[in-house]
């Protein structure tokens, strides 16, 4: 074997992991992505590993102890992510998410407000990137939507008026995604079941928008199913449909 060969096929045996994980990721093989985006052990991969977990506890678990496991785990590889880089934008957003999702199952306050902390100053950071606008919408929204506007602004900080400031930003930032718009409409239906009417127009042609990904596909496809109860026109049962659909809607 010659050495440039030797040196083509170690350089090929040396990066197909993130390569591996995002198709396992863009696939919906999210065990498939954990297993090999640790295996690669970049800041890259360590952060797509820990991101697909987030969405295994979200959307594919029903009790919380084994949602509250996953978050941990995927904790643990965002943070050596960030070990290796401490300022990586895509490891402290999901950062930020994973303990958004410890706040929502443990009705921690603190790790509510540690949460909000983390995606205000991811959007300050990067303010034309419309994660950090709808994020910061989408707490506002759950932290009402779960404590009622006195009490979660009482003890949280949080506004119903940032729903609209922060999600109509991320929406112009992106409009062509479906994440933003399933989001938005789920958030809207949670608070008050009389959002059915603005829900529907957000949610209009859903179905036909471009996903980049698996996580991408999940989210639309759930908003052609909120999208066409609201059509049977029962609010409440479209409500009830947007709640159980939601990030640990499978969880009581």
């Amino acid at each position: 074997m010659t050495k440039a060969l030797l040196t083509a096929l170690l350089l090929t045996l040396a990066t197909p992991a993130l390569a591996d994980a995002a198709a396992s990721f863009n696939d919906g093989k999210w065990a498939m992505a954990v297993k090999e985006g640790r295996a690669e052990a970049t800041v890259a991969s360590l952060t797509l590993s820990g991101r697909a977990q987030l969405v295994q506890a979200a959307y594919g678990t029903r009790d919380k102890a084994q949602a509250l496991a996953i978050i941990a785990a995927a904790e643990a590889d965002i943070e050596k992510a960030l070990a290796k880089a401490p300022g990586n934008a895509d490891a402290l957003f999901q950062k930020a998410v994973a303990i958004g999702y410890r706040a929502k199952l443990t009705k921690s306050p603190g790790l509510g407000k540690q949460s909000r902390q983390g995606f205000e100053a991811w959007r300050a950071a990067y303010p034309d990137n419309p994660l950090g606008w709808a994020a910061v919408a989408g707490w506002h929204g759950g932290a009402v939507a779960t404590l009622g506007g006195f009490m979660a602004s009482a003890i949280l900080g949080a506004k119903a008026s940032e729903v609209d400031v922060g999600f109509a930003r991320a929406l112009k930032l992106d409009p062509t995604s479906p994440v933003q718009r399933v989001f938005y409409a789920e958030t809207l239906l949670d608070l008050d079941k009389n959002n059915a009417e603005k829900a529907a127009k957000l949610l209009q042609g859903v179905g036909q928008l471009p996903a980049t990904d698996a996580y991408e596909a999940l989210l639309r496809s759930h908003g052609v199913q909120i999208a066409a109860a609201l059509k049977a026109g029962d609010a409440k049962a479209a409500q009830a449909l947007s709640r159980r659909l939601s990030a640990f809607g499978g969880i009581a």
